[in-house]
C-alpha cells in the first residue's frame, strides 16, 4: 500500500490536507512489522510492502515527520513541486528549501516530482507547456541522483497525453482517490 501524506501538524486543526502528529505516529508505529520501502522496490500484490510518500514538499515533513521517521527508519518519498521550492528559496517558510531538502537526502528520503506548478495537467491543451509540468528541471534533478523516478499527478488526475509525456520521463506514477487502476502509471494511494 502506498500512503500518501501532505502535511503533518503538532495538531490537525482544520487544515482538510494535513495529518496529525499523533495519529501519524501511530500509523507509523501499526505499520512497524511490515516492509517499508521506496517506490522503485514496491510490488502493489504484495500485501506485506508500504511506501510512504508526501505530496508538495510542505515545511511541516521536516519539522514533524522526519523526527517520527528516524523513529522506525523508514525510507520515504517526497514529491516536490519545482515552482515552490524555489518560493522557499526566496523566503516563502511553507515550503522545503535546497537546506532542507539535503536534510531529507541523509535521512532516507527521496525526492520525486509533482510537476512545476501543480496543475490540473488534464486541462493543459498545449503540449510544450504540458511537458513543461511534467519534466523535471536539470537544476532539481541534481539534488537527487537517485530520485526523479516516478511522478505524481496533481489532484490525481491524468489523461493520455499527460500519461504519454509521463512514460517518457519516469519509471512509474502514482495517483489515488478512485482515479488510479494500478498499473505502473497510475499505482493507487491513500491519503491519510
Amino acid at each position: 500500500m502506498i500512503l500518501t501524506y501532505h502535511k503533518i501538524k503538532c495538531f490537525k486543526g482544520k487544515d482538510a490536507i494535513a495529518t496529525g502528529l499523533i495519529p501519524f505516529f501511530l500509523q507509523m508505529f501499526l505499520i512497524r512489522k511490515k516492509h517499508v520501502v521506496y517506490l522503485e522496490e514496491y510490488t502493489p500484490a504484495n500485501e506485506d510492502q508500504f511506501v510512504i510518500t508526501f505530496d508538495d514538499g510542505y515545511r511541516e515533513v521536516i519539522k514533524y515527520a522526519l523526527p517520527v521517521l528516524r523513529i522506525f527508519k523508514y525510507p520515504f518519498e517526497i514529491f516536490v513541486v519545482g515552482d515552490f521550492i524555489k518560493a522557499a528559496e526566496s523566503g516563502n517558510k511553507n515550503y522545503l528549501d535546497t537546506k532542507d531538502i539535503a536534510i531529507i537526502l541523509k535521512n532516507r528520503g527521496r525526492l520525486q516530482y509533482h510537476s512545476r506548478t501543480h496543475p490540473h495537467l488534464e486541462l493543459i491543451n498545449d503540449l510544450c507547456i504540458l511537458e513543461d509540468e511534467i519534466k523535471p528541471p536539470e537544476w532539481l534533478r541534481t539534488l537527487d541522483p537517485k530520485g526523479f523516478k516516478y511522478f505524481a499527478y496533481p489532484f490525481w488526475v491524468y489523461n493520455n497525453d499527460v500519461i504519454t509525456l509521463v512514460k517518457k520521463y519516469y519509471c512509474g506514477a502514482r495517483s489515488g482517490n478512485g482515479c488510479a487502476n494500478d498499473t505502473v502509471y497510475a499505482l493507487d494511494s491513500k491519503r491519510l
